[in-house]
């Protein structure tokens, strides 16, 4: 590929990201929530989904953050009945983290809007070019979470 395409390429995701960021931004700043909240949200929903409400360590790792602003952020999706922590598996020492009906409901005004305009761009490519542009997506996501990782050591 032209060098030129890839360089157009990546500065066209990079101004994705930060539109992305500024919608983020935007949307949390009308609901008072914080983007790791947001991102927290986001996890625990795509975590429920896959069939295993997460652990808080789960999310700590996932996020990033210690285990003192894992817990303080739990504290606060929790006292605005976003979240709440279940004792579900045989080792009742182990909390599972479950979204509130509450959470959903907050979430779909936070990001219908986006959905339906992300819906509205796809519907004007073809199955077969969603699907590449899934799978570069995909790619795109790794590639970032690869240099992540590789800038901090791991």
């Amino acid at each position: 590929m032209d060098s030129t395409a890839s360089f157009a390429l990546i500065l066209l995701l990079q101004e994705f990201g930060q539109a992305s960021d500024r919608y983020v931004e935007a949307t949390g700043s009308l609901h008072k929530t914080h983007r790791t909240e947001m991102n927290a949200l986001a996890l625990i929903m795509r975590l429920e989904r896959a069939g295993t409400p997460p652990t808080p360590g789960e999310i700590s790792r996932a996020l990033q953050l210690s285990s003192p602003a894992t817990s303080a952020m739990l504290g606060r999706l929790e006292r605005r009945g976003h979240i709440e922590r279940l004792q579900i598996d045989k080792d009742r020492r182990v909390q599972r983290i479950k979204l509130t009906p509450q959470a959903l409901a907050d979430g779909r005004a936070m990001f219908v809007p986006l959905a339906e305009s992300m819906r509205e761009v796809i519907s004007h490519y073809s199955a077969e070019e969603v699907e590449l542009i899934s799978r570069f997506m995909a790619q795109a996501t790794a590639g970032v979470d690869r240099a992540r990782s590789m800038g901090q050591g791991e």
